[in-house]
């Protein structure tokens, strides 16, 4: 029930109280004759009738951050990419905003918070993030009624450039490490093994199961991924089916023999035959692994650039490494590994000098059957 209006003693200003639609007492104040103040409460009521719940424009950026987690995020986002919007939030944007309401965050304050990331060393990758994700949290109370507009909706995002730091094994690189791996880790050898040759990102292989192997068409259906001790889709939430080699199923097919018995039927469980922590894996076997091998740190997930290395240094067609990989576009995988391969790109340079000399050659015969 919506109160009277009525002029706050202190300030002068009309106000009248209300109940939201979960029955919580708020106050609109700061009107400056009463007549505004009843044209305000009756617009109100209109839309408590019509079961919409305005929400105070004052919000801070604090109390539309954890809005955006608990009825957004909580339920359309991955868990890994909630606990990445978690740490956005607690580490990066909090810290720079503070208290400040949405009203108060304007373009020029959007502009020096990029400006300190930059300055902090992020890439600009990585600071385009923050910024689509403040702006997302923006557009969410936009769509949620809250009187607010988005102060990143004219700013262009940074100029990327492409990941020249991608690491990609070679394949001496790999002979390397799968021998001495197979010495001295057998149990983590099958697991590495199929990394290099299909692709798979690291929590979709804690995720596979045996019954996902298709041994007589030998595919492998990917269709789960556990990360961050939680089971779930695949990282673009599409299921894939990607192809198997004969050597990676001969390698799995003794490895089954020996796998750890596990009730949730995994391919590479630990001794308990649970979930693998991820942690532990990069510790104790794929680091130290490396280091047995002689070769230099790299990511787990580069071993998937490996993967498309290797193809394509092996005429694989990008539209193939595409598919392996499950790239949304053909264009992503190009973007990502065509400067993988300068030793490829130095052949393809030549490649039309045998069109001039095999003209000059021709030339060359007839005069010379002229004569």
């Amino acid at each position: 029930m919506i109160k009277s209006v009525r002029q706050n003693k202190i300030t002068k200003k009309w106000e009248f109280d209300f109940k939201d639609l979960k029955g919580k007492r708020r106050i609109k104040k700061g009107y400056k004759t009463k007549a505004e103040a009843e044209k305000a409460q009756s617009k109100l009521y209109e839309e408590l009738n019509k079961g919409r719940n305005p929400i105070d424009s004052k919000v801070t950026l604090k109390e539309a951050g954890e809005l955006f987690m608990r009825l957004h995020s909580s339920t359309n986002c991955k868990p890994s990419t909630f606990l990445t919007y978690r740490g956005y939030l607690d580490k990066i944007i909090y810290p720079f905003f503070g208290d400040l309401q949405l009203v108060e965050i304007n373009p020029l304050l959007v502009k020096e918070f990029r400006k300190t990331m930059i300055d902090k060393g992020r890439k600009n990758s990585t600071v385009n993030k923050y910024m689509k994700f403040l702006g997302s949290i923006f557009n969410f109370m936009i769509d949620s009624d809250v009187p607010v507009r988005n102060p990143l909706a004219r700013i262009k995002a940074l100029k990327e450039t492409k990941n020249d730091k991608i690491r990609a094994l070679s394949t001496i690189e790999v002979q390397a490490l799968l021998k001495k791996t197979k010495i001295v880790y057998p149990d983590f050898y099958p697991l590495l093994f199929t990394a290099i040759f299909t692709g798979m990102r690291q929590g979709e292989l804690m995720a596979l199961t045996w019954d996902s192997i298709n041994w007589i068409t030998k595919k492998i259906t990917i269709d789960k991924n556990y990360t961050h001790g939680k089971l779930g889709t695949p990282k673009t939430g599409k299921i894939r089916i990607i192809d198997m080699s004969d050597e990676l199923a001969k390698v799995l097919k003794e490895w089954r023999l020996a796998c750890p018995n596990s009730e949730y039927n995994l391919v590479f469980p630990n001794n308990e035959g649970n979930y693998q922590s991820a942690e532990n894996m990069l510790k104790r076997r794929f680091l130290t692994s490396l280091n047995r091998a002689g070769i230099d740190k790299i990511r787990f997930h580069d071993l998937r650039h490996t993967y498309a290395s290797l193809l394509l240094a092996n005429g694989a067609p990008m539209k193939y490494v595409q598919y392996q990989l499950g790239h949304s576009s053909i264009t992503m995988t190009m973007d990502l590994y065509t400067h993988l391969l300068p030793e490829v790109n130095d052949k393809c340079v030549n490649l039309l000098n045998n069109i001039v000399n095999s003209a000059i050659i021709h030339k060359e015969k007839i005069i010379k059957f002229g004569t």
